[in-house]
């Protein structure tokens, strides 16, 4: 039995990378809904706030940085979509390629 052909440089790369946003696009899809866990230093303070109205709801949505995650998902998504796009293309050209070059 022959030993399996090793992985190009690139290829190897790219399959870590993939997998290291694939487990970080989970971690980011679970929490780009929820308001980030630590107070904001403008709302760090020991004195109660006079007057006003808190809305929870405006907070998580205008909050940056689930602003910023949710951002982050979206690039991360469409990038790998891309990726996949361009890999299956390689894939159709390295079969053509090399099927011609087989006579086939």
């Amino acid at each position: 039995m022959t030993s399996p052909t090793p992985l190009p440089e690139p290829l190897r790369s790219f399959a870590a990378t993939t997998l290291r946003v694939s487990k970080l696009l989970g971690q980011a899809s679970s929490i780009q809904w929820s308001p980030a866990p630590v107070a904001r230093p403008s709302d760090d303070t020991t004195e109660r706030s006079k007057g006003g109205h808190s809305d929870p709801t405006v907070a998580t949505v205008f909050d940056d940085r689930r602003l910023a995650v949710r951002a982050a998902v979206l690039t991360a998504e469409d990038a790998l979509r891309t990726s996949r796009l361009v890999l299956e293309e390689a894939k159709r050209t390295l079969e053509t390629a090399v099927d011609r070059w087989s006579g086939d």
